[in-house]
């Protein structure tokens, strides 16, 4: 019913005059300026929900203050403050301005219909930084992918357990990111023919620990889905089991930097997947995958404003971006080659490659 009533919303707010999407191109934007290239961002800056957009803000402003050349991107940046509802609304309320030539969505969004065929109203370029399914039905033309997909995730994420025998325990906090990845591990395991996972709800309150712990000084592996923000208290408590945990946690794709620098002791046991490039330029994932997401935009522009022949020079290229190659095709709209994925940990105040767990540290 929730979906069903924002969609309702969105399609009344787009007016009974609202084009769908044909195969007619969309009329460049009346508004823009001549020589530049309007972008908006949509990050959660405040709200509860993880992962916070600082470090992508940080990154996307750095690159648009550096840039050379034409067209000139024009950044603008809007809070979505953990909202779906503001989502759909500032994505409606930025296309009506006709000011806007293409988007970024810089927060853990689930690709459901009602999103889509939003995207699919606004008919402008939208690349999303964080993980999505591989796009379908209305919309899916116009939307591109420029992290690994759930699936390709869940699939790193359990090649990467030490052996096929080990306890497993998955740890959801109820959120629809956290809901997304716990189905994919879940696939992986039965298309593996392993023993599933034991299930555990995230209380917001300290029964959790109490009731991990016992878990905590076995050899288990255990997966934390979701943003990392609703896990940091008990994973930090993990160490304080006795005897001393023994257990190998990993995180979410949607872990950024602010999560892993409060990792404290526990970093050690911790790793997460990510892309293997950005840590060599002293980056996080996030923060070069929507540094990426700008200059993309900016050498895939049309002179004269066209969405419909700069989505088309998205789709039909490849991009060597800081984060990975991006490549794209009329039938694959998630850029990211799922060998790049790789498995990150916290150790002397940075994100670097991850050593195997009990490793001797670098």
């Amino acid at each position: 019913m929730l979906r069903a009533s924002l969609l309702t919303l969105v399609l009344l707010i787009a007016g009974c005059a609202a084009p769908p999407p044909s195969t007619t191109s969309p009329r460049p934007s009346p508004t823009r300026e001549p020589g530049t290239y309007a972008v908006t961002a949509f990050l959660d800056l405040s709200g509860t929900r993880g992962p916070r957009g600082d470090a992508q803000r940080t990154a996307m402003q750095r690159w648009a203050d550096a840039q050379r050349g034409t067209p000139r991107v024009k950044l603008r940046i809007v809070d979505v403050a953990g909202s779906d509802t503001k989502l759909l609304l500032a994505l409606k309320r930025a296309a009506d301005a006709g000011d806007t030539d293409a988007f970024i969505v810089g927060v853990p969004a689930v690709l459901d219909d009602t999103l889509a065929r939003a995207i699919a109203l606004v008919g402008r370029p939208v690349l999303f930084t964080l993980p999505i399914a591989e796009p379908t039905g209305d919309g899916a033309r116009w939307i591109f992918g420029l992290a690994p997909t759930s699936d390709a995730i869940a699939r790193a994420l359990v090649d990467a357990l030490p052996s096929r025998r080990t306890f497993t325990i998955l740890v959801t906090s109820g959120s629809l990111a956290s809901g997304r990845e716990e189905l994919a591990i879940d696939t992986v395991f039965r298309a593996d023919g392993r023993p599933l996972p034991f299930v555990m709800t995230a209380a917001p309150d300290r029964t959790f620990a109490q009731r991990f712990r016992p878990f905590a000084s076995t050899g288990s592996d255990v997966f934390f889905t979701g943003p990392t923000i609703g896990y940091l208290d008990p994973v930090r408590i993990v160490p304080a089991a006795d005897p001393p945990t023994n257990a190998r946690l990993f995180l979410s794709y949607l872990t950024d930097v602010n999560d892993a620098s409060r990792l404290g002791e526990t970093a050690a046991r911790v790793r997460w997947p990510g892309l293997r490039r950005p840590t060599s330029a002293g980056l996080s994932t996030q923060a070069a995958t929507a540094t990426d997401a700008l200059a993309m935009l900016a050498a895939s522009a049309d002179a004269a404003g066209d969405p419909e022949r700069t989505r088309a020079r998205i789709e039909g290229s490849t991009f060597a971006g800081i984060a990975t190659t991006y490549t794209f095709s009329a039938s694959r709209h998630s850029g990211v080659d799922p060998r790049e994925i790789e498995m990150l940990a916290w150790e002397n105040g940075r994100v670097v490659a991850a050593r195997p767990i009990g490793a001797p540290a670098r």
